[in-house]
């Protein structure tokens, strides 16, 4: 959990001035606000946080702090506030606010009966929300309180306390939630074992349709007219782009994504607790232990399968049983964040994209601005060229490669904020902003005129945060955007291409938050194939989706992750929550029909194989997620009524992707759309 800095608040509590300038010595941040608001935050011995706030500006009404709370606090947790109390809600509640009101502490117990008190400053108004409500799944807690200026100073307490009781655990010996029942819920190592000639059964009842050796859409080279160059491509026919295998067949990429085990690792160290039974990590359970992690994080979805199959972890037997049962299903590729098995890909002829991660090991980013490095770094420039030389080249000639993300989520949409903030001796995109300025304007006067500023000169600008309020100001930081954000592809493109001239280019996995942004797609759109969006919504809104592919130059695109859960029949928690799992399969298929519709999307992507482990993903240690994200749960089972609906699609897509019938349309009411 993290109290987040102090927010300069209106009387409404919304946030007024961004930091602008934050310094770190010792125990105290300094923190420096749009407007000219200051302030220092120490952190005594004794755990308590002092805070001082000086020269507010006079629109500043309250100051406000606030904590995300882990959603496994549904998991047997309570709260107690101003004489009130009570535990948080396993499902989303009616109202997303568990409390308003003033009080002057918070205490938070977890299922241990450990405590955690944050003590607040005298007549701070508290607020504590369920976020599913807005389907983000965490309890987010505030703290309001009003400044005055004759009483700067804010002190704030966090006290640990209690010893761990003894508790039910909250995941039993097959890796599932003790605190819920559902229908298919393994009750024994026998049932599990007996679904060995179950499943068998079930995968030899499924009936997919027939496919090139590559998963394409056999004989439609000729039919289409389109051309075979021994790598995937994109090609437009008329008003419709299309995804072309190494055949010259079109190929509507079905993928899912995470096909080795990764979500459904946990970390079990330090809340040993929590579970009913672990192995050790030597022995018969020995490989179902996260490689390099010395016995504290292992997956149950693993040593499921060793139970069941009678043997260890294997990543190509694993690989080969996974695209067996995919391509049952109708899926024909693999997608982002997926490893291992290449032998087992090389002999299905499993297509498959990949994500440059290897390309980014060493290569700062800029803090602030996530998964983005700054491209006028003459350092960096060496070392992204150096990467993907030794990354790229050995495999430019797999034919099984569709192409490459660049990064996943970056948050391009922060770089006018972040970069004016950042100090010239430390980040080149600070020395090449103010170069940038001083190109335009010429004179410091001139740039004062257009920023309301009082520098003294260009050189005074290097080393402080600048404030950008002004009109001119935000339009400048934007055109400087826009400037960073081409440099940076133009330098990723020219690099990729150099090393790997036969694989597709298919952008950075964009948040709705990010690509919603024009001049972000448009600053990108001339450097990429295939533009990529992590798309969650409930329903696709498609004029959203029109005007991306617009922004872009037309792009074609790939709707890289997506997926929903149903908790109530799983035992987890997160996501765009539906009814069942048959809803889950339903909204599969409204979205990928619908979208591949459009003649201008040519993928999908759910996200994930397996289910996101019961106590959260292991790279998040104890706050990761823990979503029914998967098509099979952690004891291997697959999700059956979701699958029967996703196979309808997966089986016909083409029909539908060419415009021979209508797509399948289905919403939840009172869900909105993303856009």
């Amino acid at each position: 959990m993290t109290l987040e800095y102090p927010q300069l608040l209106d009387a409404g509590n919304q946030p007024l001035h961004k930091v602008v300038e934050t310094t770190i010595s010792g125990k105290t941040v300094k923190l420096r606000y749009e407007g000219g608001g200051v302030a220092e935050v120490t952190l005594g011995n004794d755990g308590r946080l002092s805070c001082k706030v000086t020269q507010v500006p006079a629109d500043v009404k309250n100051i406000g702090t606030s904590l995300q709370l882990p959603i496994a606090y549904n998991q047997g947790g309570s709260w107690k506030m101003g004489g009130k109390s009570g535990e948080f809600p396993k499902s989303k509640p009616a109202s997303p606010h568990l409390y308003q009101g003033h009080a002057p502490e918070l205490a938070l117990k977890n299922y241990e009966g450990r405590t955690l008190t944050v003590q607040v400053p005298d007549n701070s108004f508290l607020q504590l929300s369920d976020n599913r409500e807005w389907n983000w799944s965490i309890f987010h807690w505030h703290s309001f309180t009003p400044y005055d200026v004759n009483k700067p100073e804010f002190v704030y307490g966090i006290v640990e306390s209690g010893a761990a009781a003894v508790a039910k655990p909250l995941v039993d010996s097959f890796g599932q939630s003790t605190r819920e029942e559902w229908v298919g819920k393994v009750k024994s190592l026998e049932e599990l074992k007996a679904d060995v000639a179950a499943e068998k059964k079930y995968y030899e009842g499924l009936n997919p349709p027939v496919t090139d050796e590559y998963g394409g859409l056999p004989w439609s080279k000729e039919k289409l007219g389109l051309k075979a160059t021994g790598y995937f491509r994109v090609e437009k026919k008329g008003d419709r782009w299309i995804l072309v295998n190494p055949l010259g067949n079109a190929f509507f990429h079905l993928g899912l994504c995470v096909v080795n085990p990764n979500d459904d690792y946990t970390l079990v160290k330090g809340r040993e607790s929590a579970y009913e039974w672990l192995p050790k990590p030597e022995g018969e359970y020995a490989s179902v232990f996260r490689p390099g992690s010395n016995g504290t994080i292992l997956s149950y979805h693993l040593i499921n399968q060793v139970r069941k199959y009678g043997e260890p972890y294997n990543d190509e037997s694993y690989t080969a049983r996974m695209i067996g049962r995919m391509k049952r299903w109708g899926f024909n590729s693999i997608g982002a964040f997926s490893s291992g098995g290449e032998k087992a890909r090389a002999a299905a002829k499993f297509p498959t994209v990949l994500i440059c991660i290897n390309v980014w090991e060493g290569v700062p980013r800029i803090s602030g601005i996530h998964e983005t490095f700054d491209p006028f770094d003459e350092n960096t420039r060496a070392m992204i060229e150096a990467n993907m030389a030794r990354e790229l080249p050995a495999k430019a000639k797999d034919p099984l490669i569709i192409g490459y993300f660049i990064v996943n989520e970056p948050i391009y949409e922060q770089i006018p904020h972040v970069v004016p903030s950042l100090k010239g001796s430390e980040h080149a995109c600070k020395r090449e902003l103010v170069k940038w300025l001083q190109n335009k304007y010429q004179s410091i006067g001139a740039f004062n005129k257009a920023w309301e500023a009082n520098a003294a000169s260009f050189d005074a600008l290097l080393e402080v945060g600048l404030t950008v309020t002004a009109p001119a100001a935000k339009a400048d930081a934007e055109a400087f955007a826009t400037h960073f954000l081409d440099e940076y592809l133009k330098l990723v493109k020219t690099s990729f291409r150099k090393h790997d001239p036969n694989h597709l280019l298919i952008g950075s996995r964009l948040q709705p938050g990010t690509i919603s942004h024009e001049w972000i797609c448009r600053a990108m759109g001339p450097h990429l194939d295939v533009m990529s969006y992590n798309y969650y919504t409930y329903g696709v809104d498609k004029d959203h989706l029109r005007n991306v592919y617009e922004w872009t130059g037309g792009l074609p695109m790939m709707l890289s992750e997506f997926f929903w859960s149903s908790p109530k029949d799983s035992g987890l928690d997160g996501g765009r929550e539906v009814g069942s799992q048959q809803e889950r399969g339903l909204m599969y298929r409204n979205y990928v029909e619908q979208s591949a519709s459009l003649g201008f999307v040519i993928g999908t992507e759910w996200f994930t194989l397996v289910d996101q482990s019961v106590t959260g993903r292991w790279f998040s240690g104890f706050d990761g997620e823990r979503s029914n994200s998967g098509v099979i749960s952690v004891t291997d089972r697959p999700w059956k009524a979701l699958l029967e609906e996703m196979m309808k699609t997966n089986y016909d897509i083409y029909r539908v992707w060419f415009g021979e019938r209508e797509p399948f349309s289905y919403s939840v009411p009172g869900k909105p759309l993303v856009k």
